[in-house]
């Protein structure tokens, strides 16, 4: 679902609008959440969770069929049928996901959720790193269209895999007001929640960022610097390096300092991705491996350290009444935002093709323009951080302070 997906459809001819719809199908298909909020508590979230996530599974078959038919049918027919697979897949993602913030927010004490959440993600980050060197290593610089089947094929091996692990987890109790709740949702009430309220504003503005950045970054790496396959990928699997240096760092301060101080490192960690990608696009640096390994090692810090931060302060805000509802809510405004965006952003691409402007020594084309124009999003989300409410919080200066003296990476060397 990440760089291979997006990969697969440049070699089927996708232009930057067609990348930003299959990378926005995803979060675009949680707006589902809204309708499906008041079915959770009916069937329970472990009931809820499993069939959903059996149910998708059946379309990864068609992504498997689609690399068979290479010659037989047009490219253009090839890339409709993988859009239409993933867009099924995603649908019953979506609703089926629904009962995910709930379910864990129900299982896991307020008090170690934030060593939870930071577990969590480096065994996503474990995951992904073995998945993207596999892909790496079997399809090789220039694939041929044949190791796509291996591809997505393991994919459904593991999402098999995964389900019977899911079997394992225990229910959470539903809130008795939810089941028996028959009005309408509350949702002029919800937004009424000066804390929650900030949080969405958060959570949008931080789906911009995100949804204007990656894709086009892999893409602008494919189609203007003409990386091989397996580079591409290793340029994502640094991203999930990166992402388990958040484990290191942060296993045990997100509970003790706070979600704050950690987003606010997040946000200076973008600033230094940002001017990097557009320094790589304007031409003023030059695209060497180690420096792409480097913006996807810090890429995923960032996008890992603020993901999880926002996630533990979100379900620390959310009152336990009602609370399908507010993370139905929560998730359907990042995640449309962030299924638009990349819609939005491949057009504006597109329709700067050809553009090509020296100006201080640098290359305004199509692509550094774009990603220069994320320095606005990234100031304003700055400043949304800054006004968010969380007890007990340290200042961005504690965090400063509580590295350099209990510096990880120290006690290693002097080992």
């Amino acid at each position: 679902m990440g760089s291979p997906m997006l990969l697969y459809a440049e070699s089927l001819g996708a232009s930057a609008k067609i990348t930003g719809v299959i990378f926005g199908l995803t979060p675009l298909m949680v707006a589902l959440q809204i309708p499906a909020a008041g079915y959770v508590s009916q069937f329970g979230y472990k009931r809820f969770i499993v069939t959903g996530w059996t149910i998708r599974l059946i379309f990864v078959l068609p992504l498997i069929a689609v690399p068979l038919l290479h010659g037989r049918i047009s490219q253009e027919a090839q890339l409709a049928i993988v859009i239409g697979s993933l867009f099924c897949f995603n649908l019953i993602r979506g609703i089926a996901s629904t009962a995910w913030f709930p379910w864990i927010t129900g299982l896991i004490p307020e008090n170690i959720r934030g060593r939870y959440l930071t577990w969590e993600n480096a065994c996503y980050c474990v995951g992904s790193l073995i998945c993207l060197r596999i892909t790496a290593e079997v399809m090789g610089p220039n694939p041929h269209t044949s190791k796509f089947v291996w591809l997505f094929g393991f994919s459904l091996l593991t999402g098999l895999v995964s389900l019977w692990f899911v079997y394992q987890v225990p229910d959470a109790p539903v809130n008795p007001e939810e089941v028996s709740h028959k009005k309408p949702a509350p949702w002029r009430e919800i937004l009424r929640h000066s804390s929650f309220r900030k949080l969405l504003w958060v959570n949008v503005v931080w789906s911009i960022l995100i949804g204007g950045s990656w894709p086009f970054f892999v893409k602008y790496l494919k189609s203007q610097v003409a990386m091989d396959f397996d580079s591409v990928v290793d340029t994502e699997a640094a991203r999930y390096v990166g992402g388990l240096a958040t484990f290191l760092f942060f296993h045990s301060r997100l509970d003790r300092l706070g979600s704050r101080p950690l987003m606010l490192t997040a946000v200076v960690a973008w600033g230094l991705i940002i001017l990097a990608v557009v320094g790589l696009s304007s031409g003023f640096l030059y695209p060497r491996l180690l420096t792409v390994y480097l913006v996807g090692g810090i890429s995923g810090f960032a996008f890992c350290t603020f993901g999880m931060s926002l996630t533990k302060l979100v379900m620390g805000t959310v009152p336990d009444a009602g609370k399908s509802h507010f993370f139905a809510l929560y998730s359907v405004v990042g995640s449309l935002t962030l299924g638009l965006c990349p819609f939005l952003w491949g057009t504006l691409i597109d329709s700067m093709d050809g553009v090509g402007i020296i100006h201080l020594g640098l290359n305004w084309n199509q692509y550094s323009i774009s990603f220069s124009l994320l320095v606005g999003v990234l100031v304003l989300l700055f400043l949304l951080v800054l006004r968010l409410e969380e007890e007990k919080a340290a200042n961005f200066n504690q965090l400063v302070r509580d590295l350099i003296r209990n510096n990880p990476l120290r006690d290693w060397l002097r080992r």
